[in-house]
């Protein structure tokens, strides 16, 4: 709707999992980074935790990117659901392939385990990813995890080495419920925490998108791109919302500029702010 009044090639600030727009700040590199190791030393597993909208399914994204070009890997993602354990197998199944479907914990390891055993000459170390893992209250979600990390592989001739390695994605409270799983916990050798967006790399953030959508990076004033930091709290699913607003509203009034009046403007049309003094009013033409 506002692409070519802001002379953009498309629109900025789509909350999608476009690595075009992906702005890495240096915790979300170290983090990828440290994913990797992980996964390429065969490791079982990992943690990445941080606040609602911080980056990580973006970091999820990447590393699956980047070992779709190392094709001695395999790697699936999987989403956290209500149905414990049997909901989690059978998104596991369904990816390598096997159509069992278990009824109970036993019945799904033994069948991942049947599978693994009569694929041991092609069996490829596999990389998990469970995204929004904090949804995994049922025990026995963490405890098929558990066995997971149990089951092993050894093709003729080889060494011995883990089928999986798990990745566990989500809110910081994962943390927590996982020093609740101290067997678990102890395969689990990374925890990498994402912090919100600083005050510079939210503006770096938003010149980034704006740039590789096409459009001028100082479309945002720079008082503008620190109130966003200000209402977003540094967090680039909020920020996105705020920016992508504006650019509606700034189009609709004819504003030449987003200013921070009208970031106000958007943040209170989205529930963020109250009533704001102010409305963004519309440039009067010259005669």
């Amino acid at each position: 709707m506002y692409v070519s009044y802001w002379n953009l090639r498309e629109e900025p600030f789509r909350n999608v999992a476009d690595m075009r727009f992906a702005y890495l700040s240096e915790q979300h590199r170290e983090g990828l980074a440290r994913l990797l190791f992980i996964v390429r030393g065969a490791r079982l597993g990992g943690v990445l935790v941080g606040p609602y909208g911080v980056g990580k399914s973006m970091v999820l994204e990447m590393l699956s990117q980047q070992l779709q070009k190392e094709h001695n890997i395999a790697f699936m993602r999987c989403e956290a659901m209500p149905g414990g354990a049997l909901v989690l197998s059978r998104q596991v199944l369904t990816h390598i392939g096997e159509p069992a479907k278990p009824t109970t914990l036993a019945d799904a390891v033994l069948a991942l385990q049947e599978y693994v055993q009569s694929h041991r000459r092609t069996f490829k170390p596999t990389v998990i990813t469970i995204d929004e893992a904090h949804l995994l209250r049922q025990q026995d979600a963490f405890d098929l995890i558990h066995l997971l990390t149990n089951l092993r592989v050894q093709a003729d001739g080889s060494v011995e080495r883990s089928a999986f390695t798990i990745i566990l994605a989500g809110h910081s409270q994962l943390a927590t419920e996982l020093q609740q799983q101290p067997a678990l916990g102890q395969r689990l050798q990374l925890v990498w925490r994402l912090a919100p967006l600083s005050d510079t790399q939210t503006m770096e953030y938003i010149q980034h998108r704006m740039r590789v959508a096409g459009g001028d990076i100082w479309t945002f004033e720079e008082a503008a791109l620190r109130e966003v930091h200000r209402i977003s709290a540094g967090l680039p699913r909020v920020i996105n919302n705020i920016c992508d607003m504006a650019l509606m509203l700034g189009f609709a009034a004819r504003i030449p500029k987003v200013t921070r009046e009208l970031i106000e403007h958007a943040a209170h049309d989205m529930g963020s702010l109250p009533e704001p003094d102010n409305t963004p009013k519309a440039v009067e033409e010259k005669p």
